[in-house]
């Protein structure tokens, strides 16, 4: 298996270690501490191309490859692991977002997502689960207009 950087990856690569050198890990502690994401922070990320690089291009991002993504990843958890989370669940669930919701709900959300302007969360956690997905109890089903959530019993 070939690990070498394409061009194109090495310079997301650069852009990403100076944007976390110079702009995440100085101030990394302080923004720990708050209760609140720095929009301006997200900003710039977005203006750099630092978010969503995997997105399809119809809906803002730049169709590279999950590996592209994981290279800016890493680049930015060295400055801020947790800034790092924004371009893991764009690329995460921005992709889930892409390849499984309408079209109109993706265009709406997608390219905000990847300016930097919105932010995807990702809750996974239920009692006796904690965060393991594949031991998840609760349910959705359609049932008429509504959905109604089932938990299985545990075993």
């Amino acid at each position: 298996m070939d690990t070498t950087l394409s061009a194109e990856q090495q310079a997301f690569r650069e852009i990403a270690e100076r944007f976390a050198r110079e702009k995440l890990a100085p101030h990394y502690q302080k923004r720990a501490k708050q209760d609140r994401i720095d929009r301006a922070m997200l900003k710039e990320m977005g203006d750099l191309g630092l978010i969503g690089v995997d997105i399809p291009e119809q809906y803002g991002g730049l169709g590279e490859s999950s590996a592209t993504a994981g290279v800016i990843i890493e680049q930015i958890a060295y400055g801020d692991f947790n800034a790092s989370y924004v371009q893991l669940l764009a690329s995460l669930m921005g992709g889930m977002i892409a390849q499984h919701a309408s079209p109109d709900i993706s265009q709406q959300w997608l390219p905000r997502v990847v300016k930097g302007e919105a932010v995807i969360g990702l809750g996974l956690t239920e009692p006796r689960g904690g965060s393991d997905a594949a031991n998840l109890i609760l349910r959705a089903e359609k049932s008429g207009n509504v959905t109604a959530s089932t938990a299985k019993k545990p075993r």
